[in-house]
């Protein structure tokens, strides 16, 4: 799988990267070549896209992403480590910066206790989980609530909820940041697992040349992306399907896309079980 990525990643590469030209950034400072007038000019027009294939489809309304205000500045991240309790029990795992707790499995029974007890035990068990992790910087956070379900199959199969997780995601100036936050997981016999990965992050010391450079907006990153997959899918002999081109989810977020930098990007999850990031900042469309 890793391999199939790699090659992936390199055609959405060679395909969308000039597709954008006058977007990219340049290594060399724009200020030392063009007068800084000229470039907030320049920075202020729609690249001329056209788009070359079939639009992208969507399951649900995304009209509110049209709204979305797109950061004019990259991120560097900070490595934060926390430490497990060893009080609360459980069998703790360490992976770079990613600290995980594990007690058991998910049960195949149907919970008793309702979502708001479930998130009461699991914020509970947050305060004193992660060695030193500042708990307040949760106070103004809502968790995300996913249930989890089990299908017996009958006649008339029927379906329960058999546990909860809750998610408190990690954002910078109200953004997510990719793969970052604290997850817990539980059902009537407690905390089953839980994990965290939160590090700091501070704007780039090319915050302000990221500013002079074109945002690739909602509507934009649906024509690259658009544009990206049918030449993805001409270079993999893949057939165009339905699937392949209705996205389920799309969000803004911060992701590790760049050697250090973490980059404003679409994050589009298509039906067929692929996903792409779309950099707002220069328009490459690549694959997590």
């Amino acid at each position: 799988m890793k391999s199939g990525k790699t090659v992936i990643k390199s055609i959405l590469a060679l395909t969308i990267g000039s597709t954008i030209a006058g977007c990219s950034v340049n290594p060399v400072s724009p200020r030392k070549q063009i007068p800084e007038e000229e470039i907030k000019k320049e920075s202020t027009q729609k690249p001329d896209i056209e788009l070359t294939s079939r639009p992208l489809t969507f399951k649900t309304d995304m009209e509110e992403l049209a709204e979305k205000i797109i950061p004019d500045y990259t991120l560097r991240k900070i490595d934060k480590s926390y430490e497990g309790n060893e009080e609360l029990g459980g069998r703790i795992q360490k992976s770079g910066t990613t600290t995980s707790i594990i007690y058991g499995e998910i049960g195949d029974k149907a919970v008793r206790i309702d979502e708001k007890q479930a998130a009461a035990k699991a914020n509970e068990w947050i305060k004193t989980a992660f060695k030193g992790f500042d708990v307040r910087q949760l106070d103004d956070k809502e968790p995300l609530v996913s249930y989890m379900r089990k299908t017996m199959l009958g006649d008339e199969p029927e379906e329960s909820v058999i546990g909860y997780r809750f998610e408190y995601i990690n954002e910078y100036d109200g953004v997510k940041i990719q793969y970052e936050g604290i997850s817990v997981m539980l059902d009537d016999s407690g905390i089953q697992y839980g994990t965290i990965e939160w590090n700091e992050f501070e704007k780039t010391d090319a915050a302000e040349h990221n500013r002079l450079v074109q945002k690739v907006d909602f509507e934009l990153s649906k024509i690259l992306l658009a544009n990206a997959i049918t030449k993805e899918n001409e270079k993999l002999g893949f057939d165009e399907t339905e699937e392949a081109r209705m996205a389920n989810h799309v969000e803004l977020v911060f992701a590790g896309i760049g050697e250090e930098e973490y980059i404003p990007a679409w994050y589009y999850e298509m039906e067929d079980g692929r996903t792409y990031y779309v950099n707002c900042i220069d328009g490459q469309v690549s694959t997590p």
